[in-house]
């Protein structure tokens, strides 16, 4: 518990008073850092402070950190955090997750059509895969970029990089993951795969860095895995345990609020589900509608007209 504090200015750090888990006072020495806060001297620990007496201090017995703890000074995640909850892909977060941990393997590539869900599996996967990173995850949204040339700057950009009059993006990007077990989530690749050898260009230059891309056709580069993302579970009879009928009813609750799947409605949600081939991005648009029709009807209306899933939330892009 801090009993009293006093800044430093001209060393940038601010020195404390705390008590340590045993109740003995200790300084702890916090330095002030642009993104976060550098521990010296000290680690806290479930909100207690394990000192470490300086030479001047060596009074009583050091007590050691609990846990080991991670780099503050390399380790960063940059991950989006998505507004809905995943659903399903268990078996396909694993076996892609166990894929980067084997050795030698540096690209990864999640391919598919449109709406399957390669971007929510790329996330949850570098979610999973983040122990082994300890140098830091970063997301690159490439959706935007038309022009190859101008991927370098977009992953600079991500990683909070800026060129400068005499270090281009690719150099800095180089410069700033040569040294790094890290992960770059490069997303909506088939915009830009001319840049591909660029990219093989930086695997080549760092050696511990592995990249994880999604994209509508494979990038055709050397060391690739191809990993095809198939539409969400669906058995032949339909049941409340598949991945498909679970995500549309995740996606109903959420547009109503008191929805409730009965033993009658399984299995008109599972022909939508099915009429829109398990695509997750098609099942979260036929779910919202249960706001107005329950799900008979919906399949109703679905067999007469399907354009009438469009229009999707306002925050998603655009090819969506």
């Amino acid at each position: 518990m801090i009993a009293g504090s006093r800044s430093n200015r001209s060393t940038g750090s601010i020195r404390a008073k705390s008590r340590n888990c045993d109740g003995r006072s200790a300084r702890v020495d916090v330095k002030v850092g642009a993104s976060h806060y550098a521990r010296t001297r000290s680690t806290a620990v479930s909100g207690c402070v394990m000192a470490d007496p300086t030479s001047s201090d060596r009074s009583g017995t050091q007590p050691r950190p609990l846990i080991p703890l991670p780099n503050w000074e390399r380790a960063e995640a940059r991950i989006p955090v998505p507004l809905t909850s995943f659903v399903g892909r268990e078996r396909e977060v694993a076996a892609v997750v166990d894929l980067l941990r084997r050795p030698g393997v540096r690209l990864v590539t999640l391919t598919g059509p449109g709406g399957v869900g390669k971007t929510r599996l790329a996330i949850r996967v570098a979610e999973d895969a983040a122990s082994g990173f300890p140098d830091g995850i970063w997301f690159v949204e490439l959706a935007p970029v038309r022009d190859p040339v101008l991927v370098a700057s977009a992953v600079a950009n991500g990683l909070g990089l800026r060129e400068t009059a005499d270090r281009s993006a690719e150099d800095a990007v180089r410069d700033f993951l040569r040294q790094r077990r890290a992960l770059l989530v490069l997303d909506n690749f088939e915009h830009v795969l001319a840049a591909g050898p660029s990219i093989a260009a930086l695997l080549t230059a760092c050696p511990d860095l592995a990249v994880l891309a999604t994209s509508r056709a494979v990038l055709r580069l050397s060391g690739e895995h191809a990993v095809a993302v198939p539409p969400l579970g669906l058995a032949p009879a339909g049941s409340t345990e598949d991945e498909a009928v679970r995500l549309f009813v995740a996606r109903a609750r959420a547009a109503r609020h008191d929805f409730h799947l009965t033993a009658a409605d399984v299995a008109a949600v599972a022909a939508i589900c099915r009429r829109v081939d398990g695509l997750p991005l098609a099942i979260e648009l036929a779910a919202a509608r249960v706001r107005h029709l329950p799900p008979a009807a919906l399949l109703a209306a679905m067999e007469q007209r399907l354009p009438m899933l469009t229009g999707g939330g306002r925050d998603l892009p655009a090819r969506q």
